[in-house]
């Protein structure tokens, strides 16, 4: 058992902790790991209170609490896989130090148990605050009395503890297919793509379609119930939480059994796994040929776009909001009827504000430049060898993002405006806004992953989804977006151009002082690496 706990920490620290080159590396360390852990905690509390609150208004009356259980655990489950499967890739298959762990006398099956379990632990924390959430807002909702009694905590704690252990053998069979195709080239990270992109299509078919499931929800409780019997584990589930211990033990078998059964039956093929794998995965990003494009700059542009759109770990964690701005742009036209009552109502001095916070949003999600310089690891120096400076490689990396993310934010602004039918002042000023925003997101995404690098990184999840650095890129313009919301407020307390003004004004500063400090500085963090 100490072998299996040794490795545990490990596996742990390679999926939620990010060391770096530097001298601070305990306490960076340290806030990389609590970063991820309270990014998972905060996203399912806020998904779990706010659809619970909305579910049991309506199944409070009908005394239909059971469903509000059955969803929730789907939702974790759902959440738990899309979390996980890339993550399995690269922890469970892909780890840059397999060959090490491997050669240690230790059994595959306890290695592939104790990376298993670092996976069912990010899938337990998940779980907890969607499910539990759940469960308060039941308590305080409910007509019934459900959640008065401490044996339904105790049965609640049970399936929120049970239902990762059913997440986790999903995740590690699909994290295994897409191992494989990944070693299909330019065809598996093909692949990849489109079911990434099928799952994002239908998250956004039950977001726009929520209000009417609801309400037929609230007509249909009994026949919603009674058509969900191909979902019979999480049936099991939500009637086992009202007081069936018959069906909760069943549920809890359902669930610790794939698991056993992964465990046992990959761990006993684990290390034939790995090896054809990391047999198959040859890199080609630095293979020794002549390039096709015209121009060094043009060159690495192209190699840029090769690595982001190849790589769907990179393209999905990275470039989400790239997708996020399209899609909120063909929404609002989709929508336009019900976003022109909402802006009548709550008038254009609010609407302007909110459809910059949703693109400023959006784009804080794009975070290519920020895991950009960790992602060359060992073959940075054959960039530094080339014939560009320092600073051209730089604002080439820079200049990718601007490259994808303006005219996605173009479209985003043109088609939310012209939704909203704000004047054409207005129109202009979300654009330039929008815009300038985007450039002082990637500089400053191009700082932190020059501050905090990590080009020794186990394998490329911990470099793009738990590194310090994308951390930092994303949350920090959040908090010039919420700061740009005060100037606006408080600006419009003196004039109409005021509240335009200030936060165009914040974001160039932005802007300016993360562009001045890369042309000083940037040549000189990167040769420092």
């Amino acid at each position: 058992m100490r072998k299996f706990f040794a490795l545990l920490k490990v596996s742990v620290q390679s999926m939620l902790l990010s060391s770096t080159n530097s001298q601070s590396r305990s306490r960076k360390k340290a806030a990389t790991g609590v970063g991820a852990i309270v990014m998972i905690a905060c996203l399912g509390l806020y998904l779990s209170g706010l659809y619970s609150y909305m579910l049991m208004s309506v199944l409070a009356p009908l005394h239909m609490e059971v469903l509000l259980f059955i969803f929730m655990g789907m939702g974790a489950l759902v959440g738990g896989l899309l979390f996980t499967t890339f993550a399995v890739k690269g922890v469970v298959f892909g780890g840059k130090d397999n060959d090490l762990l491997l050669s240690m006398p230790v059994p595959a099956t306890t290695l592939m148990a104790s990376r298993v379990t670092a996976i069912y632990l990010e899938n337990l924390l998940f779980s907890l605050f969607v499910l539990l959430p759940a469960g308060v807002v039941c308590l305080l909702t409910t007509q019934s009395g459900v959640g008065y009694s401490l044996l339904f905590w105790v049965r609640l704690l049970i399936a929120a503890v049970a239902l990762p252990l059913l997440d986790t053998a999903l995740s590690v069979l699909l994290g295994a297919l897409v191992a494989f195709l990944s070693t299909k080239a330019a065809g598996g990270a093909l692949g990849q793509n489109l079911v990434m992109g099928v799952y994002l299509v239908a998250v956004f078919y039950f977001s726009f379609n929520l209000n009417s499931m609801i309400q037929s929800l609230a007509v249909n409780a009994v026949e919603v119930k009674a058509s969900l019997t191909w979902a019979a584990p999480v049936l099991w589930m939500g009637e086992g939480i009202m007081g069936d211990w018959g069906q909760l033990l069943a549920f809890t078998v359902c669930c610790i059994l794939p698991f056993v059964l992964v465990v046992f039956g990959l761990g006993r093929i684990y290390r034939q796994a790995v090896t054809s794998f990391q047999a198959r995965a040859a890199r080609s990003d630095y293979r020794l040929s002549a390039q096709s494009a015209s121009g060094q700059k043009k060159a690495l542009l192209i190699k840029e776009a090769r690595r982001f759109l190849g790589t769907p770990m990179y393209f999905w964690n990275a470039g989400i909001g790239l997708v996020f701005l399209l899609a909120a742009g063909a929404a609002a036209l989709v929508m336009q009827d019900d976003l022109r009552e909402m802006a009548h109502i709550i008038g254009p001095s609010v609407a302007l504000p909110m459809a910059g916070m949703v693109i400023g949003l959006c784009l804080c999600t794009c975070t290519i430049t920020a895991p950009a310089i960790s992602l060359e690891g060992k073959y940075l120096w054959i960039l530094r060898e080339a014939p560009l400076d320092e600073s051209a490689l730089l604002w080439v990396k820079v200049g990718f993002q601007l490259l994808a993310s303006l005219p996605c934010t173009v479209i985003a602004g043109v088609c939310i405006a012209a939704a909203l039918e704000l004047p054409l002042q207005q129109g202009a000023v979300l654009l330039a806004a929008t815009m300038i925003f985007a450039v002082g997101q990637a500089l400053f995404g191009m700082l932190m992953g020059l501050t905090f690098p990590k080009l020794d990184a186990v394998n490329e999840t911990v470099v793009i989804k738990q590194s310090l650095a994308t951390m930092l890129a994303m949350c920090v313009p959040m908090v010039v977006l919420g700061a740009a919301g005060a100037l606006y407020w408080l600006g419009g307390m003196v004039a109409e151009w005021a509240a335009l003004a200030l936060p165009v004004a914040l974001f160039a500063l932005l802007s300016a002082v993360c562009a001045a400090v890369l042309v000083k500085r940037g040549p000189a963090m990167l040769r420092a690496l």
